[in-house]
């Protein structure tokens, strides 16, 4: 949909899909999308946004004057997983255009005080996110995380991914790092695939240096109860169709598809009803 690094007319992307033009968070309300927005020049106004190293964008909610609340686009963003809207990040590079830098995933947040418009002491607060890719990206230990739990039934691995994904960091707390995904859901997923995309069923396209097949993870993100990490809502796919579920022109059906199968490869493993 957009293109890391390039660039844009603001006042194009809301001509094509709308929301608020003049605020850092835009929410269309007609698109399952979130627009932030971030400056250097917002320094001026109490917001200090940017990268931690450990690859986390701590992003500053919106709100001038006084304490900072959870309404309007501040609630949108931390509910985004919830409400099934994606959050895209651009970046001023000039005045009226905006550079997109990635598709973000929210993962925790913290107050903090810090001054508003007027050089009051206020509660901001400060958004943490991550690249999506990031959050999928796969892994470094690849191996190392099926050897982990190598021991463990398939049954038993199931039950201690799905406890993993219902304590990620805290949703209400700072989280400060990335690295917040559970190894269990990883290797619970890549075991059941058992060497197969499950969106398309190929054999994956090649084995890692310890042999295992290797396959990229995604998460479908539109959780109910488990979070964007259960079980329920990852599928095991081939970088092929990983591609496809993320920049495919019909990206939204394709998953919905394969929210579908995983459901009911699920039910066929007696997990869920």
């Amino acid at each position: 949909m957009f293109v890391k690094g390039k660039s844009y007319i603001r006042r194009d992307l809301h001509d094509r899909y709308g929301g608020q033009e003049q605020t850092g968070i835009s929410t269309p309300a007609e698109y399952p999308m979130i627009f932030l927005f971030t400056s250097k020049k917002g320094e001026k106004f109490g917001y200090r946004d940017g990268w931690t190293k450990e690859g986390v964008f701590l992003f500053f909610g919106e709100g001038r004057g006084g304490d900072m609340s959870f309404t309007r686009g501040n609630r949108a963003v931390r509910d985004h997983i919830q409400d099934g809207k994606d959050l895209f990040l651009f970046e001023y590079v000039d005045q009226g255009v905006v550079r997109f830098v990635d598709q973000m995933l929210y993962v925790g947040y913290e107050l903090r005080a810090a001054q508003d418009i007027n050089n009051n002491l206020r509660t901001a607060i400060v958004f943490e996110l991550v690249s999506l890719e990031a959050f999928e990206s796969d892994v470094h230990d690849y191996d190392a995380y099926e050897q982990d739990f190598a021991e463990l039934s398939m049954p038993a691995l199931r039950k201690k991914a799905v406890e993993e994904s219902k304590h990620p960091k805290p949703p209400n707390e700072s989280s400060h790092a990335a690295n917040y995904r559970s190894a269990a859901v990883r290797s619970y997923i890549l075991r059941r695939a058992s060497g197969r995309c499950e969106a398309c069923g190929s054999a994956a396209p090649f084995s890692t240096p310890a042999g295992l097949p290797y396959l990229e993870l995604h998460y479908l993100r539109r959780p109910s109860d488990g979070g964007p990490d259960h079980p329920d809502w990852v599928a095991g796919l081939c970088p092929n169709c990983h591609r496809q579920a993320h920049y495919g022109a019909e990206h939204q059906q394709f998953n919905q598809e394969l929210r579908n199968k995983i459901l009911e490869l699920e039910k066929q493993l007696g997990y869920i009803k």
